[in-house]
């Protein structure tokens, strides 16, 4: 097990392991009009967008869990809704309750501008598939994020955990995130880089 750069010829275990962790945490296969659409949202993306980086965990040569984000949010935010968008979105279309959410949120302009960006510029996405839980990639995946989002000159990162995922509400305080924001379905979490003296030893 190891963790290393995304190569292209990962992307479809990237984007299968969004898939089956899509659901607060569990498989969300066949909850969209199509298999593709919540990766091309939350994970492919950012094997192509400026400033973006995807370090997956390796097992046996096989990507069964991955971090991935970007140093400027509101960089990526405008090429994913002048460039990526209009290139896949087409690809998808309304069939199901889930696509109902997805597809317009994805086509907004402000969907990841949070009111804290100005501290916490960059942003990332983790998922690791259930096997691979529990065994300490989650905390060396998000290490190797914050290090890599620092060397960037990153002054903080965000993420954005939906409140049903007990597993994730969970998680992030022990990695050195805390609240900054919330609704009725997410937390927005945030930790200072290069480090944060909240990080639990």
């Amino acid at each position: 097990m190891t963790i290393r750069p995304a190569a292209p010829t990962d992307h479809d275990a990237i984007a299968r392991v969004c898939l089956l962790t899509g659901a607060q945490g569990g498989d969300a296969a066949g909850r969209f009009g199509d298999d593709s659409a919540l990766s091309d949202v939350y994970a492919t993306p950012y094997l192509h967008g400026p400033g973006t980086f995807c370090l997956v965990w390796d097992v046996e040569g096989e990507a069964r869990g991955y971090v991935l984000g970007a140093a400027d949010t509101g960089a990526f935010q405008d090429w994913f809704v002048a460039e990526w968008w209009p290139h896949v979105g087409p690809r998808h279309v309304a069939r199901t309750a889930a696509d109902a959410w997805l597809l317009p949120s994805a086509a907004d302009p402000g969907r990841m501008l949070i009111p804290q960006l100005a501290d916490y510029p960059a942003h990332l996405h983790i998922d690791l598939l259930p096997d691979q839980q529990g065994r300490g990639a989650g905390r060396a995946l998000i290490d190797a994020a914050c290090a890599l989002l620092a060397e960037r000159g990153a002054p903080g990162v965000h993420l954005v955990a939906e409140r049903a995922n007990r597993g994730a509400q969970a998680f992030y305080p022990r990695v050195g995130f805390r609240a900054v924001g919330w609704d009725d379905a997410t937390v927005t979490f945030a930790r200072t880089l290069p480090g944060d003296p909240a990080v639990a030893k």
